[in-house]
């Protein structure tokens, strides 16, 4: 009878123990559970950064692997855009630089034609006296022929000289009457001229160009 007790308290003690290990084995899953969870984890990761460089390094073959004329055409297409912009700005630099050069010209033109203006209208006063003086000569039957030539030919050097530079007499005698070339200081009433016609000059008038210098002073027939 102690013989089976006794077997009984070590089978007890067996299913004990077993229990006991089994308990032990399920508390050392359980813990080594979380580690293996994240060794897992950790793979996967490093499973798709490997994925990710694998597709870069696909994406950059194909890159390096593009057509060389595709390469070398864009690079032209690239350039041939620079020469337009460059070919654009140049022509714009020497469309402002040809007009500056004739604004420039012009100024220079106008400048010239002031000038000349201002000191042939100071010259005139002693031109109209030579002429007075010429005049003069002529109907005086004292007058040296030899002199009166001498006259005569320094007036045609200031003639001359006058249309070297531009300057000419403005016409008037029998011309219609000019607001603009002529200064009217006499109207008469007179059937044998037309209407507003020029019938005597008493001081001539110069200009240069379409610049006037000094205006015609005239007698005017049959003014309006």
């Amino acid at each position: 009878m102690f013989d089976m007790e006794n077997k009984d308290l070590k089978s007890e003690q067996a299913s004990s123990l077993d229990a006991q290990s089994v308990e032990e084995s399920s508390c050392e899953e359980k813990n080594e559970n979380p580690q293996n969870q994240e060794t897992q984890e950790d793979v996967e990761k490093t499973q798709q950064d490997e994925d990710l460089s694998e597709s870069s390094q696909d994406v950059d073959a194909e890159s390096q692997q593009e057509d060389p004329i595709e390469v070398l055409k864009k690079q032209l297409e690239e350039k041939e855009r620079e020469v337009e912009e460059y070919k654009s700005l140049c022509q714009r630099i020497a469309a402002d630089f040809d007009n500056y050069k004739k604004r420039i010209a012009k100024d220079k033109e106008n400048m010239y034609y002031e000038v000349v203006a201002d000191v042939v209208g100071k010259l005139l006063p002693i031109v109209d006296n030579f002429e007075r003086a010429i005049d003069s000569a002529k109907n005086s039957k004292d007058t040296n022929d030899e002199l009166l030539k001498g006259l005569e030919m320094i007036k045609k050097q200031i003639d001359d000289i006058f249309s070297k530079l531009g300057v000419e007499p403005i016409e008037a005698l029998n011309k219609e009457f000019d607001p603009y070339l002529h200064n009217a200081i006499m109207h008469v009433e007179d059937e044998r001229y037309g209407k507003n016609v020029v019938i005597e000059e008493f001081q001539k008038g110069y200009k240069i160009k379409d610049r006037v210098i000094r205006y015609s002073l005239v007698k005017v027939a049959n003014a309006n």
